[in-house]
């Protein structure tokens, strides 16, 4: 036991909340409770543990001020970026959010609500399969306990960098109502609301009985509009970006270059029509989120305890978009996922002989479809019902449960154009020479004027995902005294798990027939059972020495059995000193969308054809003399479009990418090790330093289309997929292939599997600070929870070498703070918090063409804005207890008002240099103002 019978608090070595090891501390004569913790499945005193174990008990949750899991998770050092509802209306996943620990992804972070997995999202984030966490009550937590070293030897799979264990009330008697609702200092935006009711009764002891539940609701002001918060933007973009917060040329009813706006524009400047793009740039989306979570425990006989749970939630997503542009160079490249051929969606004018060209010739035409329709909405729900029943047989403990779990997403999306409506309403965009009706059909889209909403929906279709999963368990585990050596017990753990899995991904037909232009698609449909045996056993090799062993036999379908192991230690060689460490190995099961029937179609974006770009240079540059050669009074508008278009198709052009399953997939496997020190420098201190390394490899991944092109000839039929038919090459005549060069047609798609390629190794070193003293004002606390980051690398498959060490670099902050400081005064509650994430440099890996130093400068940055500064920010809580029955609290987020600082990289590569990224920069000095009360 670690600082045994020392009237202090200690740090625990499992990190035990600082409460519970105060009392255990000041009353050495009580017996220590002996409860199971995360990373081990066996019972013992709180205070014993070999592995990194941080807890955020209840308390310390409040005074984040925060009003989700997702926001408590993002406190954490060790916690990196991953997907967020409030960002991902891109991804295939969205509406959801995750977590990942030490930058390894969201799949290689197990999540766990009570001890148990919560069934997936049902949408895969193209191939990943993750726990969506606003489906987890946060009103309700009690603690959440983050181990921060892998556990497959005692979870399984997906345990990879650590397990983060939410858990909840169990046993609440009375009823308490709790409402909260932030909103910005600054026009009073980004306001979110909370609110939940609690009520339990009976007591376990005297009724035999407890149930609880528990309703949470939660509400996100949608903001689709950059507009009304441009004013707040940061002015180094307006300073450094002329055209940053101008209006679009793109805009209804319309331009027609070198003739002029459609009759009817309301805002002229310059002779052409504008349209305020940023009035539908969204800054957020709106989100409303309902969970219920049910728990009872009762006593049917002596010795015997039954339990039951359930999880129940629903989400609704309400995503804005921006309306659909035309206009020569918007070129979109997608393809037909029953095919695997690329398509491409051209851009065209508007014909000679059309109500709006007078020229006699094709003219460019802008425009900007407001009638499209265009937002995205999703609605989820997700559920968890469990059952089982505890309790002793002899000597032993014994516990057996059974449940099942699951949950359904329907995406539903418009403001693309339909291919085969633009066709049927519009016109055929391939022909050399544009039907004269085109954009002018009898019965199709009528430029400027009110279409119905029988051609909208034509032209602009629903489309979207369903997702579906469920999973069936039974699991259970035994745990007591092994046997009884000289220096102590010998304790032991053993149990299975026995899963039935499904998942089913149904994109719309217009989506698998590669209708909606430049759109991919996934679709899913697999089933496996998958079961599981583990031991555990503890050895108390000396008073001072404990290790512990583990092991996990795990079985899939579709691969052999895979073990991992587990040995961790713990010294003591003094009261105030104690050594730990762990060596592990870890796996993560190849998913559903990677091993079973399923289909990927998305693009490559940024695509350099080595076999035609250099034509296309020298094209392009030939037309560009062109049109500076005509006559005047001649438009060389189309000449210059031209050489643009191909230039782009050619040397940064889409690709249509197809990846099926691959069934003979291996397991991703890692080895991981850390070593800590516990140390107690004086009364009420307690500091924890732990160093982590971790090495994963058979990483599932996708060979980068650089590589397939560069080594074209040794690739097998099929897997890059070009035009034959040269009358179908859309960049060049047959009579510029000759005279260029071209001896292949363009490139269409590559077509591939999911593979074992890949592999990461990171270290860093965790430091956790934990004091608590006692003032003549009030009790004073201390908490320091920080990474220090190493060493974080990515296997580069082009080079077959390791990349460079991204510690520092973009998205990879060396040091990551949280220090929080809090004062119990009486009635009153303090609490000032700093966190902080050192620079970055703009540039990522080796191959990270474009953000290098020389890079920088031919962008007109200088060598201090080609990096991402020191990101800090302090907030403040405090919070009033007397009031009967009544708890008062406000937070402030953002105390001191600061912004974050400019990322150059996420302006230009996400927004353009048009679209401003992060909504913080805009946000300003945050508050929360929280009630609870206790109805007696």
């Amino acid at each position: 036991m670690l600082f045994p019978r020392k009237p202090i608090p200690t740090l625990l070595a499992v990190g035990c909340a600082l409460a519970c090891a105060q009392a255990a501390a000041q009353q050495d004569t009580e017996r220590l409770q002996r409860v199971e913790v995360t990373g081990s499945h066996i019972k013992r005193a709180v205070d014993e543990g070999s592995a990194p174990v941080q807890v955020l008990n209840r308390e310390e949750l409040k005074r984040l001020g925060v009003a989700t899991v997702r926001e408590m998770l993002d406190t954490l050092a060790s916690s990196t970026n991953s997907l967020s509802d409030i960002g991902g209306s891109n991804s295939f996943a969205s509406g959801s959010s995750s977590v990942s620990l030490r930058n390894m992804g969201k799949q290689s972070t197990l999540v766990l609500l009570n001890s148990r997995r919560v069934a997936p999202y049902p949408l895969a984030d193209f191939n990943e399969v993750f726990t969506n966490l606003d489906t987890l009550p946060s009103e309700v937590v009690e603690r959440i306990e983050i181990l921060k070293s892998g556990a497959s030897s005692i979870y399984g799979s997906d345990a990879v960098a650590g397990v983060i264990n939410i858990i909840t009330r169990s046993d609440f008697t009375g009823f308490n109502g709790a409402l909260s609702h932030q909103q910005g200092t600054q026009r009073g935006k980004f306001a979110n609301t909370r609110a939940s009711l609690t009520g339990g009764w009976g007591d376990l002891a005297r009724d035999r009985f407890n149930v609880f539940g528990n309703v949470e609701v939660y509400k996100r002001e949608a903001m689709h509009s950059w507009r009304d918060v441009l004013p707040d933007v940061n002015p180094v973009y307006p300073a450094k970006f002329s055209t940053f917060g101008s209006p679009s040329s793109y805009a209804w009813p319309g331009n027609v270059i070198g003739v002029g706006p459609v009759q009817g524009c309301a805002v002229v400047t310059g002779n052409l029509c504008r349209y305020d793009r940023y009035s539908a740039f969204e800054v957020q989306p709106g989100a409303q989120r309902a969970n219920l979570l049910i728990h009872a425990r009762y006593l049917p006989a002596d010795g015997l305890e039954g339990y039951s749970e359930l999880l129940y939630s629903r989400a609704k997503n309400d995503y804005g978009s921006t309306h659909s542009i035309y206009g020569i160079g918007n070129d979109s490249t997608w393809g037909d996922p029953r095919t695997g051929k690329g398509l491409t969606f051209i851009h065209r004018g508007l014909p000679a002989g059309h109500p709006l060209n007078p020229t006699g010739e094709e003219v460019e035409f802008r425009y900007r479809f407001l009638d499209d329709g265009a937002g995205q909405n999703l609605k989820t729900d997700q559920y968890r019902f469990l059952t089982g029943l505890q309790g002793r047989l002899g000597a032993y403990d014994w516990d057996v449960a059974a449940g099942v779990m699951g949950g359904k997403t329907k995406m539903a999306i418009r403001g693309r154009l339909s291919d085969s409506g633009f066709k049927e309403l519009i016109g055929y965009y391939n022909a050399d020479v544009l039907a004269p009706d085109f954009f002018n059909k009898p019965n199709g889209y009528k430029i400027g004027q009110t279409n119905s909403a029988a051609v909208l929906a034509r032209l602009f279709p629903s489309y979207g995902w369903d997702g579906d999963v469920k999973q069936f368990f039974i699991d259970g585990k035994l745990s007591g005294e092994l046997m009884r050596w000289s220096t102590g017990p010998v304790e032991f753990a053993t149990g299975f798990d026995l899963r039935r899995e499904t998942m089913k991904i149904t994109p719309t037909d217009n989506l698998q027939t590669g209708d909606i232009v430049g759109l991919g698609t996934s679709r899913s449909d697999g089933s496996r059972t998958n079961g599981a045996v583990f031991a555990e056993v503890s050895w108390p090799l000396a008073k001072t020495l404990n290790l512990t062993t583990a092991g996990r036999l795990d079985k899939y379908k579709g691969f052999d059995a895979h073990f991992s192991p587990m040995a961790k230690f713990k010294f003591q060689p003094h009261p105030q000193i104690a050594l730990r460490g762990t060596a592990e190995g870890g796996f993560r099961a190849p998913n559903l969308t990677e091993s079973a029937q399923s289909l990927k179609f998305s693009f490559n974006n940024g695509t350099n054809d080595p076999m035609r770009c250099d034509p296309a240079l020298a094209l392009a540059a030939d037309l560009r003399k062109a049109a500076s050669q005509l006559p005047a009074g001649q438009d060389p508008s189309l000449l210059l479009a031209r050489a643009d278009r191909i230039e782009q198709a050619e040397c940064a052009g889409g690709v249509a990418n197809l990846t099926r399953n691959n069934p003979a997939l291996k397991p991703e496997t890692s080895r991981s090790w850390t070593l800590g020190l516990v140390l107690e420098p004086a009364k009420g201190w307690n500091l924890t330093l732990d160093y982590y390394n971790i090495y994963r490899k058979n990483e599932i991944g996708l060979k980068p289309i650089e590589d397939l092109l560069s080594s074209e000839a040794s690739q097998p039929p099929g897997v890059i997929v070009r035009e034959t038919d040269p009358a179908r090459d859309t960049s060049f005549t047959p009579a510029e292939r000759a005279q260029y060069g071209v001896t292949v047609g363009q490139l269409l798609s590559t077509s591939g599997q999911f593979e074992n390629l890949l592999k990461t190794r990171t270290s860093g070193v965790d430091v956790a600070l934990q004091s608590q003293t006692r003032w003549p004002i009030g009790t004073f606390s201390w908490t320091v929870d920080l990474n220090y980051l190493i060493k974080y690398q990515e296997w580069r498959t082009e080079r077959d070498s390791w990349g460079d060490n991204l510690a520092g670099r973009y998205g990879y902050s060396r040091v990551t703070l949280g220090n929080t400081f809090a004062l119990k005064s009486g009635d009153f509650t303090h609490a000032l918090r700093y966190v902080m994430n050192s620079p970055q440099a703009l540039r990522r890996d080796v191959n990270d063409s474009g953000w290098t130093l020389a890079d920088c400068q031919r962008k007109n940055l200088s060598v201090a804005e080609c990096q991402v500064d020191r990101y800090q920010r302090f907030d403040y809580g405090i919070s009033y207890s007397g009031f009967k029955n009544l708890v008062l609290s406000f937070h402030v987020r953002n105390l001191l008002n600061d912004r974050p600082p400019v990322d150059f990289r996420e302006f230009s590569v996400s927004g353009g240099n048009i679209i401003p990224q992060n909504r913080e920069d805009v946000m300003g000095r945050l508050y929360r103002l929280t009630l609870e009360y206790s109805f007696k």
